[in-house]
């Protein structure tokens, strides 16, 4: 069949080229780098503080232990959604320099509908996305299991299965749209620059989103990124929050989880799981939607 022929040829494109995988990457590397250096402390050391004003007696060797944990919880949480942006739009750029070095065009003059070819490109970022993301959830598992911290359950697994298929499909839906407006290898190169740069903020990882101005709180929330990366820290941080702030108000919890970007609110009210699964499907079908009819007009105008 054409299609898996085309999602194989693009798939091996990617992991051939050493490149195309460290640049994917590169936005990981920075934020495991920058948590190392200095934002994990930092982090650590605010959720210790907390214990300290408001939990009463504590033992602090087991408080700093469990606020570590949480810090690499969160973190890995965040680094699995960035993923999936990076990946997918190193991918995605596959059909740049394709179309670059006019293999498009050759593709084309084939009898072919060209909806199967760009189906080749959305597919196979697709799943190298869903590989990729999960193959660093279980490197981060074998990493915080080694260092005595508690490994996610058999049904958390499986919740976070399916929300890396979800923030894959938004996210690669979202750079093929915005791969359309691309025609050269160097502005794509411009592109994934800046996506890379601004990814980590985007997912309010290398600022918490209680640091962030309200307004530009509410901005983030209009992004399906954001209410990805909640959905994966509530799965990742459920009992290490728990164990963690064990014996303290409800309220510190609450709004230690609000701070962190692990819960979402517009205003007062709560955005729910449910709420944040409809938001990443509802857009990842609006944007598959107007790539589609950009492309059928690209079609039509180069006849």
């Amino acid at each position: 069949m054409l299609l898996l022929k085309l999602i194989k040829r693009n798939i091996l494109v990617y992991s051939r080229d050493r490149a195309n995988i460290f640049f994917s990457l590169l936005s990981m590397l920075i934020i495991i780098g920058l948590m190392v250096v200095f934002l994990g402390k930092m982090n650590a050391d605010s959720v210790v503080s907390l214990l300290n004003e408001y939990g009463g007696v504590r033992d602090s060797v087991v408080d700093q232990a469990n606020a570590e944990q949480l810090v690499m919880m969160w973190t890995l949480a965040g680094i699995v959604v960035v993923n999936s942006i990076t990946i997918t739009l190193m991918m995605v750029g596959i059909m740049v320099d394709d179309e670059e070095r006019k293999r498009l065009s050759s593709f084309y003059v084939s009898p072919v509908n060209r909806n199967i070819f760009v189906l080749g490109y959305i597919v196979a970022a697709i799943i190298m996305g869903i590989i990729m993301c999960s193959l660093t959830v279980v490197i981060g598992e074998v990493y915080i299991a080694a260092t005595g911290g508690a490994v996610l359950s058999v049904a958390q697994m499986g919740k976070t299965v399916l929300y890396i298929v979800l923030n894959v499909f938004t996210s690669a839906s979202m750079v093929f749209l915005i791969a359309n407006f691309i025609h050269s290898v160097s502005a794509f190169s411009g592109l994934s620059t800046i996506l890379g740069t601004l990814v980590g903020f985007l997912a309010a990882i290398y600022l918490p989103m209680g640091m962030l101005p309200e307004k530009l709180q509410d901005a983030l929330k209009c992004f399906p990124l954001v209410h990805g990366c909640s959905l994966m820290r509530e799965i990742f941080t459920a009992e290490i929050v728990q164990k963690t702030f064990a014996d303290c108000p409800e309220e510190l919890i609450d709004g230690y989880k609000k701070y962190m970007g692990i819960s979402m609110y517009f205003g007062d009210k709560a955005v729910t799981d449910v709420n944040k699964v409809v938001i990443l499907v509802i857009s990842g079908i609006i944007f598959i939607g107007i790539a589609t009819i950009l492309q059928r007009r690209r079609n039509v105008m180069s006849r």
